[in-house]
């Protein structure tokens, strides 16, 4: 009697493993960069605005809190376009939502330029604001799902890392389109939206997430698209990834997600109503200064360039720290630091204040998405974004208004500072009720 020997067992791997062996590859750093470039248009889109409210005000004799609306419609935008589009992610892919996000910005962004009123410069901003919604949601939940979980932290991080350049362009383009060419404020919305419609060509080069397609049962696009970023053969019949039941944000609030949703959901409101109430409104806040002779652009440049060594510190930090530790932090001494500026009674602590603002309020951004990120699991993970995005973007639509009305309502910026500092403060001692997520695996 002859015996046949069974055929070897092949080995089982997860998506992790195989992310994690293959390590970080070029396609890591291309993915790094087609996403950040996201980051940039988001910084880009929110300063422009801000300096384009005096010229609305002037143009059409608009009160403060009618420019805070202004200044808030592309956010009340994001809310609608996180919560729909994040959804949507989960539900049809990340790289679909992807692409079509940054393409529906860019149209709405230039259209802005035909407004003929401010009620019409409110509906071209609310739509543009839909595509950044899109883009903030679904970017980081399919960049998390590209890396390996060894270095996600770290890159996830570096995201942010492109916003300052965004602050950059748009002190840039306002200088030569507002100041240099005489309050040519339809251009500067033209010249804002044609490299978005460039991004788009460029975004359409990355793959589907594997884990989502993995999790969908489509091994063989899942194997396929990890060859692809691990520069190694992955076979379709070595993934063990099973096949999950239709999600339902209910699990969000559900007994083993409510506290942590809550949580997070907090740190979220904080992070936006500072960053958004402020930078809006900076522009407006440092030309309006009297006791200070200085340039405004100058010192919006120094605001910029104060952000890059805040996300070093916060890619460094969310490693050999931690997610929690580093995110509270940031977010207290950013709370002292807008305190400090809003109390200041001399050129160098005016100056130094405004850079510790900069540096710790947009360092804790470079921390909260791989902490987000990491919360949640894969079936989740962009819903999730879209809930604290949405939820994040409702409470940031009050920012602005309610700086331009402490303005309206007192006769100078110090409340709406004082506002701002006790905001990121309180984010800072909610952060401190979470979990730490450094080296858990994702879900």
């Amino acid at each position: 009697m002859t015996v046949v020997a069974a055929p070897p067992r092949t080995r089982t791997v997860q998506v992790e493993d195989v992310l994690r062996d293959g390590g970080f590859t070029h396609f890591h750093r291309r993915a790094v960069v087609v996403t950040g470039v996201a980051w940039t248009f988001v910084a880009m889109e929110i300063l422009l605005v801000g300096f384009t409210l005096p010229v609305f005000g002037a143009e059409w004799g608009l009160s403060s809190t009618w420019l805070g609306w202004i200044g808030a419609s592309a956010l009340a935008g994001s809310l609608v376009g996180s919560l729909i589009l994040g959804r949507a992610a989960d539900r049809i892919g990340r790289r679909r939502i992807f692409q079509a996000s940054i393409l529906w910005y860019a149209a709405f962004t230039a259209l802005t330029a035909l407004s003929w009123g401010p009620a019409s410069v409110f509906g071209f901003r609310f739509l543009a604001g839909i595509g950044l919604g899109g883009m903030l949601v679904v970017d980081p939940s399919i960049l998390a799902e590209y890396l390996p979980p060894q270095r996600r932290g770290r890159f996830l991080a570096f995201l942010d890392f492109f916003w300052p350049f965004g602050l950059l362009i748009a002190v840039g383009l306002s200088w030569v389109f507002l100041d240099q060419l005489g309050n040519e404020w339809r251009w500067l919305f033209v010249a804002a939206a044609f490299p978005a419609f460039f991004a788009y060509v460029i975004r359409r080069t990355l793959p589907e997430s594997p884990y989502f397609l993995a999790r969908q049962g489509r091994a063989t696009e899942a194997a396929a698209v990890l060859s692809e970023i691990t520069g190694r053969e992955v076979k379709a019949e070595s993934l063990a990834a099973p096949v999950e039941q239709r999600s339902s944000v209910r699990e969000l609030v559900g007994a083993s997600l409510r506290r942590r949703s809550a949580v997070i959901v907090l740190v979220w409101i904080a992070l936006n109503i500072s960053y958004y109430g402020l930078f809006i409104w900076l522009p407006g806040v440092l030309g309006s200064e009297g006791a200070f002779d200085l340039n405004v652009y100058l010192l919006l440049a120094l605001v910029a360039l104060a952000q890059f060594p805040g996300y070093a510190a916060a890619i460094w930090l969310v490693e050999a720290w931690g997610r929690k530790p580093t995110l509270a932090t940031f977010l207290l001494l950013g709370g002292a630091s807008a305190l400090t500026f809003a109390v200041a009674d001399s050129t160098a602590v005016y100056v130094a204040a405004l850079f510790f603002v900069g540096f710790f309020n947009l360092g804790a951004w470079g921390a909260v998405y791989p902490y987000t990120s990491e919360l949640f699991p894969t079936r989740l993970r962009s819903s999730a974004f879209g809930m604290v995005e949405g939820v994040g973007k409702g409470a940031a639509i009050g920012g602005p208004y309610l700086f331009g009305y402490l303005i309206d309502a007192t006769g100078s910026t110090t409340w709406s500072l004082v506002f701002v500092a006790a905001v990121m403060v309180a984010g800072g001692l909610v952060t401190l009720l979470g979990r730490e997520t450094r080296g858990v695996q994702l879900a």
